[in-house]
């Protein structure tokens, strides 16, 4: 398991775009097969970005600023209590955001109270 460790440098990379993540086997039924998911999805501005068939999962982005991006790309509720709690907690994982100032390490395993 892996921490994150750093701290923001408000480069906004991350809020020009809104990414979710969705069940991979249950979407793909409903489509029928990846090709035609990502053709009905391009046509929504939604792209097919990755996905993690172990876990199910499929990850998609739109490319929709958030509206708190400020011009020079700082986040306008940066420290107020406005800040949506997903903002406060990504990234969660490595991301593929060279900008981005935060890092990740081996988290230290809990120790008991036996030792």
């Amino acid at each position: 398991m892996l921490k994150r460790v750093g701290e923001c440098i408000q480069c906004g990379e991350c809020c020009k775009s809104v990414n979710i993540n969705v069940v991979r086997d249950i979407t793909l039924r409903q489509h029928g097969n990846m090709e035609e998911l990502k053709r009905y999805l391009s046509y929504r501005g939604i792209q097919v970005v990755g996905e993690d068939v172990e876990k199910n999962l499929l990850f998609y982005t739109i490319n929709i600023p958030c509206s708190q991006l400020g011009p020079d790309n700082e986040c306008l509720v940066h420290n107020s209590p406005e800040k949506p709690l997903i903002c406060h907690r990504y990234p969660w994982a490595k991301d593929d955001i060279a900008e981005c100032s935060y890092t990740f390490e081996p988290a230290t395993p809990f120790l008991s109270f036996n030792e």
